[in-house]
């Protein structure tokens, strides 16, 4: 299943923190396709050291709860301490999609929510899937990331 995750850090060697994450990920899930890494400023809290993001493709397997508690776990491992909405972060690995599963729970949104509104998740994207079709929207990347940018 083609499970999609975008990865965000602003603190620390924040491309490092990209890597390795990505590394502990492959220890676990094969990685399909690698977008390069972004650099953006913050966004919703601006007074925030520039982000380093990307957008990994891995070969899914099991359930999204499962794929959620060991990101979450990962994200802890490496140091992540969730303090401020929207602040800086060592690390951050959410779930963008998971196959064409559309879930609505308490702690897990899939498509991930905010997606859309974000060229830091668009743009990585559109470089590795430009065709995937959101199974909520149904659109592509492609048409997603114009809607934005224009």
């Amino acid at each position: 299943m083609r499970v999609f995750i975008g990865l965000g850090s602003n603190l620390g060697n924040s491309e490092q923190n990209l890597k390795e994450a990505v590394y502990r990920i492959h220890q676990v899930y094969p990685i399909i396709a690698q977008s390069s890494i972004l650099i953006t400023k913050a966004q919703y809290i601006e007074d925030q050291p520039d982000f380093c993001n990307q957008v990994i493709e891995i070969q899914g397997h099991g359930d999204p709860q499962t794929l959620l508690t060991f990101l979450r776990g990962l994200e802890n491992l490496m140091g992540r301490q969730r303090t401020i909405k929207y602040g800086p972060r060592l690390i951050d690995l959410d779930i963008i999609f998971f196959g064409n599963l559309i879930v609505a729970s308490d702690d897990l949104m899939i498509p991930h929510p905010l997606f859309a509104e974000r060229g830091f998740v668009l743009q990585p994207l559109l470089e590795i899937a430009p065709d995937w079709i959101c199974p909520k929207s149904g659109q592509s990347i492609t048409e997603l990331h114009k809607k934005l940018v224009s």
